[in-house]
């Protein structure tokens, strides 16, 4: 089962995004804000982090760098309400820190979750050297 690290200043987006997870049969650890994701990253495992753009305290750019210095290959999927569209330089500097995925709000529940298993399934990908089993075109086997 997964375990995701939801981190949202909205309280009731925190809930519907753990509700729709846990429906899922997904472990949900949620947070108001970024501030001590750091130290959490360092004692608990997570699959996957969502967070949110702007909040108080530790805003989403300030969350994904630390959750990026703790974890590199952390899953990150950042998601706001508040954004000028694709050109929007904060969604550009997510991506650019590591965001696998941005969505903006209000998030449809099943593209939300596509978004999540496509983070989730490129992780284990990379993790297993390519999945499959199949040997990398660098093996030396196959010179």
């Amino acid at each position: 089962m997964p375990r995701i690290l939801v981190i949202d200043d909205d309280e009731l987006w925190r809930h519907y995004l753990t509700a729709l997870l846990e429906r899922c049969g997904v472990e949900v650890r949620s947070l108001p804000n970024g501030s001590n994701v750091a130290k959490i990253i360092q004692t608990e495992h997570f699959d996957a982090v969502v967070t949110d753009l702007y909040m108080p305290d530790v805003d989403g750019i300030e969350t994904i760098a630390n959750v990026k210095r703790q974890a590199p290959t952390m899953p990150i999927i950042g998601i706001t309400g508040d954004s000028l569209g694709p050109m929007d330089p904060m969604l550009r500097a997510m991506t650019a820190l590591g965001a696998d995925a941005v969505l903006a709000k209000p998030l449809d529940g099943v593209m939300f979750l596509a978004a999540l298993w496509d983070v989730l399934a490129r992780a284990r990908l990379a993790g297993s050297g390519g999945g499959c089993g199949s040997p990398s075109p660098q093996d030396s086997s196959l010179q």
